[in-house]
């Protein structure tokens, strides 16, 4: 090549640079994933509320994508749905009812004002009367060296706890223990009969009693097994309310602290629990129908003859609210950003490895899961099943609510502290041009709030990627964009199509993930667990 000019040689060599940079991510377009999301947050699918008619439009959708894809069917009966039963349970609100009776006064406490009944999955109708203990946040952490029940027996009461997490916990205990599940659990492991629930003042601040209340009208869901037992309903707590500040300020009126006192110490991280005066009746009238929804799962099988049994999951759920309380005259609740954004991101991944004749050496599923907004209850089910059928899942990639509002230069991958995942998170993101952030937020615990964690809790280590903090135009107040989003259309019929939504950094984030996959898919050995992580210790066993 002597001789030839030096701009020409220029322009050869970047040539080549950007032939050995293509891959299965240089097929995604941006515009693939605007018309996933254009679809799917149309009001003509009414929010794609589990079992409803439009989420089934949805599953549709999904099939016909993932077929045109090449992906295997990989749910029941040699199709693409992997059917989840479910028991829905609607509270009847006029049927509710909370009493204190202390001495000579009878308190009644107003539904909507004070407190809100969490669904019984057990009967239509339950009623409790019960003496009350207060048992802090509910935690006992040895570990931490932190026990509210230490000097307390809930055994045959009312157990009073305060959501959330003691704040000095570290980031991952504190995620863990503030899972509504652990608690439940350690609760009937200490004999409660039921359980009354107050926000901390982390959780008022993030979801405000009123957003609670104009909130109440979605029904809620457990997934049924084979006997038609709803899993996780807890029976043995025959009912769970939620109080607002002002009831629970009466309920610790005559105890030996006042509810600010109480407060104030759960804000200190300090273990605490006594007796409340009074006898508390709870009751509740629940609307149960048996109903089912489908997960929507595909799959590429891997090339390798061992390694094909081996299975990399990437996830995003389809789901959202459906119809309800209207808010401006809008009574669809869209959810583009939570989640079309992320089933976007999820069928253009699995559309550019087709495209590009990829063959990973792992085979790589494809799940788009219901039921995420009614506790992960698509996921669980889904990873239930494979636990069940002896699939060994090494992996799990979520894609929830990347929130692309605008180009960014970083991203941000919850779990990559806890597994090797994180080495080849951080090799996709720069090798995409970003830069890697840390979760500006780990109060919010989010790393338990989405799906991975169905796969967490069963010992697959997990990644979900977002936007991230630094816009690349300075002028545009990214910090203002997320919060408004959280605070007025989280949830709420105005996270539709008017919202800002980026599609290249969407498709950028897609890139990133499809690289992330890959890699997993084809190393040589599974991802492990960082030595000493706290969710290996807790959910990890050897196979």
């Amino acid at each position: 090549m002597r001789g030839l000019p030096g701009t020409l040689l220029f322009f050869i060599a970047a040539g080549s640079l950007h032939a050995a940079e293509r891959g299965p991510w240089s097929e995604v377009q941006p515009d693939a994933i605007r018309s996933h999301v254009e679809f799917l947050a149309a009001d003509l699918l009414e929010g794609r509320a589990t079992a409803s008619r439009g989420y089934d439009i949805a599953a549709a959708y999904v099939t016909s994508q993932f077929r045109q894809a090449g992906l295997q069917p990989a749910g029941d009966d040699k199709s693409y749905l992997q059917k989840v039963p479910l028991l829905e349970a609607t509270p009847v609100l006029p049927g509710s009812s909370a009493e204190l009776v202390r001495g000579n006064d009878t308190y009644t406490f107003e539904y909507g004002t004070h407190y809100l009944p969490s669904a019984d999955f057990s009967s239509a109708s339950s009623t409790l009367s019960a003496p009350m203990m207060f048992a802090g946040f509910g935690i006992s952490a040895p570990e931490l060296e932190y026990d509210d029940f230490e000097n307390i027996d809930v055994k045959g009461r009312i157990a009073v706890i305060f959501s959330g997490a003691p704040a000095k916990f570290p980031n991952e205990k504190r995620a863990y223990y503030s899972w509504e599940e652990r608690k439940l659990s350690t609760l009937v492991d200490r004999g409660a009969v039921g359980v009354i629930t107050i926000d901390s003042s982390a959780d008022t601040k993030r979801t405000p009693w009123e957003r609670r209340v104009a909130m109440s009208w979605i029904p809620q869901m457990r997934w049924l097994d084979e006997t038609g037992q709803p899993q996780n309903a807890f029976p043995s707590l025959k009912l769970r309310f939620r109080f607002n500040h002002d009831a629970a300020a009466q309920l610790f009126e005559t105890a030996q602290s006042s509810f600010p006192t109480a407060l104030a110490a759960s804000e200190e991280g300090t273990p605490q629990g006594f007796e409340l005066p009074g006898m508390m009746t709870l009751s509740a009238t629940t609307g149960l129908r048996k109903t089912e929804s489908a997960n929507v799962v595909g799959m590429l099988p891997g090339s390798d003859p061992q390694l094909k049994n081996e299975y990399v999951v990437i996830t995003a759920h389809l789901d959202h609210l459906g119809r309800g309380t209207a808010v401006n005259g809008d009574a669809v609740y869209n959810g583009a950003h939570d989640n079309a954004v992320g089933i976007g991101v999820m069928l253009e991944i699995a559309r550019a490895l087709y495209a590009s004749n990829a063959k990973p050496r792992r085979s790589v599923i494809f799940a788009a899961v219901t039921a995420e907004e009614k506790g992960l209850l698509g996921s669980d089910f889904f990873a239930r099943q494979a636990q069940t059928q002896e699939k060994r899942l090494v992996a799990n990639i979520n894609v929830d609510m990347p929130l692309t509002f605008t180009p960014v230069f970083d991203f941000v991958a919850l779990g990559a502290q806890h597994s090797s995942m994180g080495t080849a998170a951080r090799q996709a993101v720069a090798a995409q041009g970003y830069r890697l952030s840390a979760d500006a937020a780990p109060e919010q615990v989010k790393f338990i709030r989405s799906d991975q964690f169905s796969f967490i809790r069963r010992g697959i280590p997990a990644l979900v990627l977002s936007a991230g903090y630094q816009p690349k135009n300075p002028s545009v107040d990214l910090d203002e964009l997320r919060r408004q989003y959280l605070s007025t259309h989280y949830h709420q019929p105005s996270d539709d199509l008017m919202l800002p939504i980026d599609y290249p950094t969407a498709a950028d984030l897609a890139r990133v993930d499809l690289r992330i996959a890959l890699s997993v898919a084809n190393a040589a050995g599974a991802p492990r667990w960082a030595n000493g992580d706290f969710f290996a210790e807790k959910f990890y066993t050897v196979k």
